[in-house]
């Protein structure tokens, strides 16, 4: 299935008719991303496609707990007469034998003394289907199941709870029930019951059917109790749902006039002591260095040439040395020879011989020493040049590295105190917040409480249910022409027994699968991908445990509040993909509370392969400037939807807000 339209006319805050081309222009470019603020119309766009496709059926965010009629007529543009009324377009195509099949619902309605009169008109390739149109209730299950319909149509930032486990189950229950077509073995095994209930209440004697009446007097009782103990939970959840949001909103007002920075003051003045510390130590040790040797880095040229001449110094004494001792040996050579009376012209020669060998020896004449560096101090010096210096200067590097790195870090915390409001500036907010956490455990004991009414309520019906069955199968016992009623109550509860078996198997046989399919989207998505390694789905509780690294169970307590919405994300992509169902995919607040890796995952992994269309309805706070440019190679279209807060009316115009 492609959505290729939207029309709304007159619908919630879209005062007038805006039409939003939706077909992607190629499968590179599956995502529509429309951008509004808070209140500028992203929910009506998703609950209008609900509306669109499920009529009374549809699970919009904003019906309540009135009728239908009644949220129509309120869904009707404020700035226009009720009577004028407001309607919906939904044109999408599907592949039917080989070939493009394109349809067009056309919901429309206006206001009247009760509420709202409806009419529903279905076109199939630009032509009125009047058979399609009555039917289309029964129908629309064809095209999109509702049963898996939030798997693709859903608010990115409510579905966290989800990963609240208990919330998961029933979802998982609904949602693979539909997927395995296990709603319909439930129908058929809930038409056998009042078949049979029906037909032992036929065929029972008068005292009996005195019994059973009243009896169903009281089941009557009970199941009113229980409908409106479910009217009080969902206004429970709702006002509960609300004072979650003043909360929210509340933390994020705090947040943004440096409620956080205040909380982090005394961790920024710990931060600003800790760092002076380390930046007076780090300077002490460069002093240090610099009143050693380091500074001879300076005149490392003139070093390296001292250190050669005072090798020639050293060298040439050493030649001295050697011509004072030759010398002397000479002399008395010399003498030695004319005790022996050799001849004077021989001892002569050999003086002479001797005398010219020493000054060749000696070299040049001695001169005044510059260096006055002995052999040791040359070595001293060469050590120096060759690797001690180095060392110093590759320390000296490390230290002021070091101390650039804790200056800058002193700056931003000093920008950080400045920027830390007093405590009267919040005060304020402070005590509102107080009130919103206050409202929030009021409203979730009062849920709490709804929650109990309805389990007690749904309780009392199911022992009176029981009461009633047995009851009755007392009845068909005393039947007296009894053979062929009893056969057919035989075989109805021999098929309903078979029926449960069958769910049963085919529950267990695709709950691996499903598990899989919600482990993989999770590690695709997830930034420690390895915090859960396994996921169990119970096939006869829906019950869900997520396992970590060593094999323990982990509490949704356990994962931040970014990892329970990628868990719940998870839980929708596996289940869509365990669908097969070619469906397009519409996210509300994709991005509500994840960190900036998380979206950073979300939008490179998830959008752009959560199916072959994605309809993005975001903040510009969720999808802004960075994340827009990472996107926009996959976005085929943009809208921006502009509320102006005198009229009250939403305009939609191409284009998103970066």
């Amino acid at each position: 299935m492609i959505f290729d339209e939207l029309v709304l006319h007159n619908v919630g805050v879209f005062g007038g008719r805006h039409s939003f081309t939706l077909t992607p222009p190629t499968p590179s470019k599956p995502v529509t991303l429309i951008g509004a603020l808070n209140g500028g119309g992203k929910t009506t766009f998703l609950d209008a496609i609900q509306l669109a496709l499920f009529g009374p059926l549809a699970r919009t965010t904003s019906r309540g707990n009135g009728s239908y009629q009644q949220y129509l007529r309120r869904l009707i543009h404020s700035g226009v007469p009720p009577e004028d009324g407001a309607s919906i377009e939904l044109a999408f195509h599907i592949v039917e034998q080989g070939q493009d099949r394109h349809y067009r619902v056309c919901r429309s309605w206006a206001g009247t003394s009760t509420g709202a009169k409806e009419r529903l008109d279905i076109l199939v390739d630009d032509r009125p289907d009047t058979t399609l149109s009555r039917q289309w209730a029964e129908r629309v299950d064809a095209f999109v199941p509702r049963g898996v319909a939030e798997l693709f149509f859903f608010d990115g930032e409510k579905i966290e709870t989800l990963a609240e486990l208990d919330n998961a189950r029933e979802m998982l229950r609904t949602a693979i029930g539909a997927l395995l077509g296990l709603d319909l073995v439930d129908r058929l095994a809930a038409d056998l019951t009042v078949v049979e209930r029906n037909h032992k209440a036929d065929h029972a004697t008068p005292a009996m059917q005195k019994l059973l009446d009243a009896e169903r007097k009281k089941l009557a009782t009970y199941r009113q109790d229980r409908e409106g103990a479910k009217d009080r939970v969902a206004e429970a959840q709702g006002a509960h749902d609300r004072a979650e949001k003043v909360l929210h909103d509340l933390e994020v007002k705090i947040q943004l006039e440096g409620g956080e920075l205040l909380d982090r003051s005394r961790e920024l003045e710990a931060a600003k002591l800790h760092l002076t510390a380390s930046k007076k130590d780090l300077d002490t040790r460069l002093t240090d260095l610099a009143a050693g040797t380091l500074p001879l880095q300076l005149v490392r040229d003139q070093l390296e040439t001292l250190a050669d001449h005072a090798d020639v110094e050293l060298e040439r004494i050493h030649l001295h040395d050697i011509a004072d001792l030759l010398k002397s040996r000479d002399r008395t050579t010399i003498q030695q020879l004319r005790q022996h009376n050799v001849p004077d012209t021989v001892v002569q020669a050999l003086q002479r011989s001797l005398t010219e060998d020493r000054r060749t020896r000696r070299g040049s004449p001695q001169r005044a020493r510059i260096t006055d560096l002995d052999r040791d101090g040359v070595a001293a010096l060469r050590q120096l040049l060759e690797s001690g210096l180095d060392q110093e200067i590759h320390a000296a590097q490390s230290l002021i590295e070091q101390r650039h790195k804790v200056e800058n870090e002193v700056e931003d915390v000093l920008r950080g105190l400045a920027n830390v409001p007093s405590e009267e500036a919040l005060d304020d907010l402070h005590k509102r917040r107080n009130d919103a956490h206050r409202a929030v455990a009021a409203a979730a004991q009062a849920l709490t409480h709804a929650e109990a009414e309805v389990a007690a309520a749904s309780a009392a019906e199911d022992e009176m249910e029981r009461k009633l069955s047995r009851l009755l199968d007392k009845a068909a016992d005393e039947m007296t022409a009894a053979d062929d009623s009893r056969r057919l109550i035989e075989h109805s509860q021999r098929v309903r027994a078979t029926l449960k078996k069958f769910r049963h198997e085919a529950t267990r046989r695709n709950v691996d699968r499903i598990q899989r399919l919600i482990l993989e989207s999770l590690q695709r998505l997830a930034r420690k991908n390895r915090l859960i390694t396994d996921i169990s789905i119970d096939p006869e509780t829906f019950s869900v445990e997520l396992h970590g690294q060593d094999g323990t169970v982990l509490l949704p307590q356990q994962l931040s509040a970014g990892e329970r919405q990628l868990l719940a994300v998870s839980m929708l992509w596996g289940l869509a993909q365990a669908s097969g169902r070619p469906l397009p995919v519409v996210i509300d607040t994709p991005l509500g509370r994840l960190d900036g890796i998380h979206r950073s995952h979300l939008i490179e992994r998830y959008f752009p392969q959560a199916s072959h269309q994605v309809i993005l309805l975001s903040t510009d706070q969720e999808i802004d400037e960075a994340a827009w440019n990472k996107l926009r190679k996959h976005v085929g279209h943009t809208y921006q939807l502009e509320h102006d807060t005198n009229s009250g009316v939403t305009t939609a115009k191409t284009g998103y807000l970066w």
